[in-house]
């Protein structure tokens, strides 16, 4: 993945001899940060050529027309947040109407796309989220299973724990817990990566993924009050390749991972 990213002139930087892969891959990571891989991903005009055609730039907005009765989209469509009172809104085939999920504006169906997302608010701890994709044929009435057999690849925080939605879910050992994770989606090989935006360290990925030629939506979930899911335009500073050896990572559908139940008012 981040070799393509190197420009075609500093490739043979690449063809030091070695017997070690991830020597050739630190290799492929440092030439992407000397030619600012963060900014090809935030779509900066700036960005050398090459590399803003390898990312495509995504500017993710979110779809109020699918948010769950609970939850409120911002006016500029880059925020959620969950009340304790159902938003006069119409039960429209497009909405979530028992989890509470929203889905971004944007289709993605070929090609790699980026985006970075924060959790904001002042019960971080104790939050109940997740960030990731969705096919867009995703189940919106009734309870959903959040896993890769229904068409939905992400990583959730519950209980000060972090884990992937396979199934069953696979814990993630991460400290401090990533509140600001970019979203890689790779239409063309089949992935998705999530990846902390603070120190570029990859959290979990997705990979063998099979799309069935649907589009692709950025997926959210948030059952707790008090904290929001915002979308951001920054650049990261530091990437990791998507797949090293001995990453974790899910090459095969999943079985159901049924969705949890809804939280007590409380939440």
């Amino acid at each position: 993945f981040f070799v393509n990213l190197v420009p075609l002139n500093l490739r043979a930087r690449l063809s030091v001899p070695t017997h070690k892969g991830k020597e050739i891959w630190g290799k492929a990571i440092e030439l992407a940060k000397e030619f600012e891989l963060g900014k090809a991903c935030s779509g900066l005009s700036s960005a050398p050529d090459g590399l803003a055609t390898s990312v495509p730039a995504v500017k993710v907005t979110l779809d109020p027309d699918t948010a769950h009765p609970l939850l409120v989209v911002s006016q500029d469509n880059s925020s959620v947040r969950r009340e304790s009172e159902r938003q006069q809104v119409p039960d429209t085939p497009e909405r979530f109407d028992t989890s509470f999920c929203v889905l971004g504006h944007n289709d993605c169906r070929e090609g790699r796309h980026c985006w970075l997302v924060e959790v904001e608010g002042k019960r971080l701890k104790d939050s109940w989220w997740a960030v990731g994709v969705t096919r867009a044929s995703v189940e919106r009435k009734g309870k959903i299973n959040m896993s890769p057999r229904e068409g939905i690849w992400a990583v959730e925080y519950y209980n000060d724990h972090l884990k992937s939605l396979t199934s069953p879910p696979t814990p993630l050992s991460l400290s401090p817990i990533p509140t600001r994770i970019w979203v890689c989606l790779d239409c063309t090989q089949g992935q998705v990566s999530f990846i902390n935006a603070d120190n570029g360290v990859e959290i979990f990925t997705f990979t063998a993924v099979s799309f069935n030629g649907e589009s692709i939506r950025p997926w959210f979930l948030l059952w707790t009050r008090g904290i929001q899911l915002c979308l951001r335009d920054s650049t990261p500073k530091t990437l990791s390749p998507a797949l090293l050896p001995g990453k974790a990572s899910c090459s095969r559908p999943s079985p159901h991972t049924p969705c949890p139940a809804e939280p007590s008012p409380s939440s």
